[in-house]
């Protein structure tokens, strides 16, 4: 058995740096905030070959009691975790055997068959050795008891002396879920039997384990004598250049002014040193030209045996590139004096960049929670401003006077309304309708908007050309939100160009790392983004000179969380010709659907079917009552998930509309699950301003027929209320709205 610590001494004589020395080498290496150390031993710690022999004899046969020792611990350990392995599945096997018979005798004891359950009874107390089985009724009195004979024989020995003892069991009996009565039992607890098996089970095993192991270390011991006395100065050297080399950090050594003497391979590769040029390079010239006088310092105390600990310092390698490390050092020892110092290199520029990404993370994550919050209040509002208009548009002539100030009102609320959809966006918590696109389609049509046409004549000096592919792969999309991110980016390219300039969008498709991408491009010639800037774009709220002379601060923060919705992902280069955003969305086989023609909104009116709106807020209350009552629909209310249980109890409904959010009682989807257990086949709509996609997509899989986003105009509602009343066809009720859903 190999039982040496460190080098074996060495009494070679050379110019090696690792030889030289009557002195025996010793290090320690370790990964990460590792280091190299190596150490002097003393006169006494270098002895000649035979008492090296003997040592290690002595520790070989040291090793050899010591695990002698371990084996009966070991043993008692074994046993004991068998042991309380065996007794706690007798326990459980003994409740379920128990519970078991409950069950079977369930029928005699409604039926109140004394002779049938006395017969089961009597076979399973000799079968499972029940001392006593009592059955009582629901009142407690007592229907039948058991008793088996007593023990006798080594089982009674056993039992005297307290090796075999009993326990009670107890169980109720139900019958259709109505209690009928309760099982009492005593049973006989003989597990000295089991226990002794794997007592001598494991002896046997425990005696056959010292066998192997006295031939094993005897073995061993006469390897490593053979070992001991056949290793060389030579072995030592190589063994400690491969330790070293199989490093992931970087090693070097020095002399006492600071020239290297020694880089393991990582080193040279990272600093583009030749081997035989090693100590033409100066210590102090790893770092960059700042901070000489740090390293220099660092060195000079390491040379007096102060531990430095882990030093921060950045690096610079042949060419001219900087890094940030972490140096460990420790000095070298040559005949009792300090010839140089050992070092570790570790380059942390992956741990920063981790760090830095976490950091990001974080600060979105609590942005967009923040936002999301306010987004489903602001939600709630804006249905007041924009449904109550609706209503009174209903009553107010054609040519009505105050009629263009109530569309200007609803027109805002509108407006507000997509600022909170953007908001919804940044908190990844809107559950937005996907269809089957294409990215040219999308392009023409946005171009066609009035959204561009606004944008054409704020920026008439810039050109937007098109360069769309041919035969583009289509994709799986919310065709709303990519042609707002189209948006988002056509309004950050034109803000950034001064003057007249050029935006080109271009759409292609492309194979990469096995998968397909249909891959949207808007590229400008405006000043280019900044190194500092370019990793903080996509953070809500984060502006420029530059960028953000108009909107809100969310333009790139929808790009980025849309194209994660989407299982994409978004490039961007940049440099003083222009900028380029690229969004590489998954392409799919599917083929788009035809559209549906507009539905007009007298031919989707109702016919007196009753709806139940089950919402905790008064003003939702209110705007449903309102707008489904013009329609044609009877309107109930109900303020919580339990008063519309308590309702459904007595009475039926056509359609529920249900509120996802509801605190403190229960949500959309546990309201729903209730209801089901009532009226299996009760049809639904999902309503909300911002919900987790978790609790949408389950109480979609639960029969809900659709999810519709607050707030929602009178069409909207319309449509969706008949869809799901008469076709159960819509968009947003199908099983790709719950595939959506989870994308």
């Amino acid at each position: 058995m190999r039982t040496g610590r460190g080098l074996p001494s060495c009494r070679a004589s050379g110019k090696n740096r690792f030889s030289g020395c009557r002195k025996k080498f010793s290090f320690r290496i370790t990964n990460g905030h590792g280091i190299v150390r190596v150490g002097r031993q003393t006169p006494e710690q270098s002895s000649n070959r035979c008492d090296n022999d003997r040592v290690t004899e002595m520790r070989t046969a040291s090793l050899y009691r010591g695990e002698t020792f371990s084996i009966p611990v070991l043993f008692i350990l074994a046993f004991a975790a068998a042991s309380l392995f065996y007794i706690h599945r007798k326990d459980s096997n003994d409740i379920r055997q128990f519970r078991t018979h409950a069950a079977i005798i369930t029928d005699d004891l409604w039926a109140l068959n004394e002779a049938g359950a006395r017969s089961y009874l009597q076979l399973a107390a000799r079968a499972n050795h029940y001392k006593s089985l009592a059955l009582t009724l629901d009142q407690g009195d007592i229907f039948l008891e058991v008793r088996s004979p007593s023990l006798h024989g080594l089982d009674s020995l056993l039992q005297r002396m307290h090796l075999i003892w009993t326990k009670k069991l107890s169980t109720d009996i139900f019958y259709r879920n109505r209690f009928i009565g309760r099982l009492h039992g005593e049973q006989y607890v003989r597990i000295v039997y089991p226990l002794l098996n794997i007592f001598l089970v494991l002896l046997a095993v425990t005696l056959l384990a010292l066998f192997l192991l006295r031939s094993l270390s005897y073995r061993k011991l006469l390897e490593s004598q053979v070992r001991e006395r056949t290793r060389s100065y030579r072995e030592s050297e190589r063994r400690f250049h491969d330790l070293v080399n199989l490093l992931p950090e970087m090693v070097c050594e020095t002399d006492a002014r600071g020239q290297l003497t020694f880089a393991n391979e990582i080193m040279l590769k990272r600093f583009t040193i030749a081997p035989d040029e090693v100590g033409r390079h100066s210590y102090f010239d790893l770092v960059v030209t700042g901070q000489h006088n740090g390293i220099t310092a660092h060195f000079n105390r390491v040379l007096t045996g102060e531990d430095q600990g882990l030093a921060k310092f950045t690096a610079r390698d042949s060419d001219d590139n900087s890094f940030p490390v972490l140096i460990r050092s420790a000095p070298i020892y040559k005949d009792d004096v300090v010839s140089g110092i050992r070092s570790i290199l570790i380059d942390i520029t992956e741990r920063q960049a981790l760090e830095e990404q976490l950091r990001r993370d974080q600060k979105m994550k609590a942005i967009g929670a923040m936002a999301g919050g306010v987004a489903h209040d602001l939600n709630n509002i804006l249905s007041g401003v924009i449904n109550y208009p609706e209503l009174i548009l209903m009553q107010l002539d054609e040519d009505s006077a105050i009629r263009t100030y109530v569309e200007a009102i609803r027109s805002s609320g509108m407006r507000a309304a997509e600022v909170v959809a953007d908001l919804l966006t940044v908190a990844r918590g809107v559950a937005a309708g996907r269809s089957v696109a294409s990215l040219n389609d999308l392009v023409q049509e946005h171009l066609e908007s009035p959204e561009f046409k606004r944008l054409e004549s704020l920026y008439p000096e810039i050109m937007v050309t098109e360069d769309l592919e041919q035969e583009t792969a289509n994709i799986f999309c919310s065709t709303i939100h990519v042609k707002k991110c189209l948006m988002n980016l056509l309004l950050n390219a034109a803000e950034a160009i001064n003057g007249s300039g050029r935006i080109t969008i271009s759409t292609r498709s492309r194979e990469q790392d096995g998968r397909s991408w249909s891959i949207l491009t808007v590229h400008d010639t405006g000043d280019g983004i900044s190194p500092e800037d370019i990793d903080h774009i996509f953070e809500p709220f984060y502006t420029r000179k530059v960028m953000g002379r108009s909107g809100t601060g969310l333009g790139l923060s929808v790009v980025w969380n849309t194209m994660q919705d989407h299982g994409g992902e978004v490039r961007v280069s940049s440099d003083d010709g222009g900028t380029r955003f690229e969004l590489w969305f998954p392409s799919t086989e599917r083929q788009r659907e035809t559209d549906p023609s507009e539905t007009i909104l007298a031919r989707i009116k109702g016919n007196g079917e009753s709806i139940l709106i089950i919402d905790d807020e008064m003003l939702q209350q209110d705007i449903a009552l309102h707008l489904l009552g013009s329609l044609g629909y009877k309107v109930i209310m109900a303020s919580s998930g339990e008063e519309a249980i308590r309702y459904l109890e007595k009475h039926t409904v056509d359609l529920l509309i249900i509120d996802m959010l509801m605190p403190p009682g229960m949500n959309g989807y546990q309201t729903y699950k209730k209801v089901l257990e009532i009226h299996p086949d009760q049809k639904a709509v999902i309503a909300s301003g911002f919900s987790k996609n978790q609790d949408v997509v389950a109480t979609l899989k639960l029969g809900a027929g659709a999810f519709i986003r607050k707030p929602y105009t009178m069409e909207q509602l319309a449509e969706t209320v008949h869809d799901v009343l008469y076709r159960q066809t819509a968009s947003t009720s199908s099983p790709s709205s719950m595939e959506e859903l989870r994308n």
